[in-house]
């Protein structure tokens, strides 16, 4: 019989449980599972006591596999490691994700990791299990690090395959009704991929060192009947598709909606990520499938009202072309995410430089979302501060700046993305832009009471909270109109009702 294969999503923020379908467990997955192997995933939403629940499957089980990005994802991911090699010193740990992807040798250099997969999964992870069955080492398996006597081995890389050529994604390997959210498109909403991968070159983005500018998306047809299964089998009427962009390949995503309309599909499609650029240029015929689909909402790194933050970006758009598509969603109808970045690091410039222009990309970037808000109440407005992230063309900027890098694998499990990590950035920024994104634009968005009320349980909490909410909504108005945000009373009410409510 097969020993159990043990897969751990960790949690990516040190507040939140996890809500969503731990997607790139059930795709690393997918050879495994069609080969036979038993397979238990777990997630802090799937199991009441999820620790207790790998100490226990860990006696076992053949390997143990974690996934994780670069932040507090390493930190559950390290603790939950030290617990299984404690419960069995003899089970095989190999992490993967986009961190190990950047640094697959200093993460093996971690006592507790034997096998680290840079880049896509799938097929290496399968590999690897057979190898450890028959008792040979992982020479040759393209993109897979490893440990043996104390030293570390590394194959090259692994370059994007085919997703046509792998099995579906094996959702029965979850209860996926403990992953199903409620979202502004669909009251059992869950997440999807349907490519990997980005041909673009934006400077804050790690894809081009860990997929190279390459991008693979599976086949219009066998995304359609991913869909089909969602809807009718397990009831999903959302769908989030969390991808870095969906509309690479224009002739793929409208055969896609074309697909849901032949089939009957009433699924509403959320978060589609695309460019600005391209989709303001793109023709009328997809505009309206994406209407005629009722699909709800894209997703766009807009990055920047200010021209010169757009040049060091190398996002290749234009503010105008921002506008433009703003335009175009708002005569279909499309709700729109817009997601921007401050605090970016320019090369040769003193801290008080680099505030100064942070200054200016705040401005600049208002005053764009004072247009882009406007042509529809549902959109959103997102503002980040700039965090280097390893393997981006950027970072070197950053560590010339004066960022401290973390030296090992615990260090960059407390480089946290909720907290300012620049010297640069001051702290009037540090304060007004988690107040401008996270409380401005959210109650500026119109969809935001109704997806969040139900989520207090206790009606009497649940009323004062509505009072509240719609009072802040009136204030959050006020401040927008004026431009004016000193004071941040009302900002520390909100953060305070907030914190009694995590789930909010």
């Amino acid at each position: 019989m097969k020993k159990t294969i043990l897969l751990y999503y960790p949690r990516t923020n040190p507040d939140l449980k996890p809500v969503y379908t731990p997607l790139s467990l059930l795709c690393v997955a997918k050879f495994l599972d069609k080969a036979g192997y038993p397979i238990k995933i777990v997630s802090e939403n799937l199991y009441d006591d999820h620790f207790g629940v790998l100490k226990e499957s860990a006696q076992e089980s053949l390997i143990f596999g974690v996934s994780a990005m670069t932040g507090y994802q390493i930190y559950d991911g390290l603790k939950a490691t030290q617990l299984v090699k404690q419960a069995n010193e003899n089970i095989t740990v190999v992490w993967g994700g986009w961190h190990p992807s950047i640094y697959p040798v200093q993460t093996l250099e971690n006592p507790y990791i034997d096998v680290v997969v840079r880049g896509q999964g799938e097929r290496a992870l399968f590999d690897i299990v057979q190898r450890i069955e028959t008792g040979k080492t992982f020479e040759g398996i393209l993109g897979v690090h490893w440990k043996e006597t104390g030293k570390i081995f590394s194959n090259p890389d692994r370059f994007l395959e085919s997703l046509d050529d792998m099995p579906p994604i094996p959702y029965h390997l979850i209860d996926l009704e403990k992953c199903l959210i409620n979202t502004e498109f669909g009251n059992r909403t869950v997440n999807y991929v349907s490519s990997v991968g980005c041909p673009y070159r934006c400077g804050f983005c790690c894809e081009m060192s860990v997929n190279h500018r390459k991008w693979k998306g599976l086949r219009a047809n066998k995304v359609v009947e991913d869909l089909e299964r969602l809807e009718k089998e397990f009831g999903v009427n959302g769908v989030s598709v969390l991808e870095s962009n969906f509309f690479v390949d224009m002739k793929r995503a409208k055969a896609i909606l074309k697909g849901m309309l032949e089939k009957g599909l009433t699924l509403k499609l959320g978060n589609l990520d695309g460019r600005t650029k391209q989709l303001a240029k793109a023709d009328n015929e997809l505009w309206e499938l994406l209407r005629q689909t009722k699909s709800y909402s894209i997703l766009t790194g807009a990055e920047s009202g200010d021209p010169e933050a757009l040049e060091i970006i190398k996002k290749d758009v234009s503010v105008e072309d921002n506008i433009k598509f703003g335009v175009k969603c708002q005569q279909y109808g499309i709700k729109v995410l817009y997601t921007t970045l401050v605090g970016l690091p320019f090369p040769n410039c003193s801290n008080e430089e680099l505030a100064k222009k942070t200054d200016k990309q705040i401005s600049a970037t208002v005053e764009m979302f004072d247009k882009l808000l406007a042509l529809d109440e549902r959109c959103r407005g997102q503002m980040f501060i700039y965090v280097p992230y390893p393997g981006t063309p950027l970072y070197n900027f950053s560590l010339a700046l004066g960022f401290k890098e973390p030296k090992n694998l615990e260090g960059w499990g407390d480089h946290t993305f909720y907290e300012t990590n620049t010297p640069w950035i001051t702290k009037e920024q540090e304060i007004l832009v988690p107040m401008l994104s996270s409380y401005i634009f959210m109650l500026l968005d119109s969809d935001t009471l109704d997806m969040i009320k139900d989520r207090v349980k206790n009606r009497f909490k649940r009323t004062l909270f509505i009072f509240a909410f719609k009072t802040l909504v009136i204030v959050a108005k006020l401040r927008w109109k004026y431009k004016f945000f000193k004071f941040p009373i009302d900002y520390k009410i909100y953060r305070y009702v907030r914190s009694q409510n995590k789930s909010i």
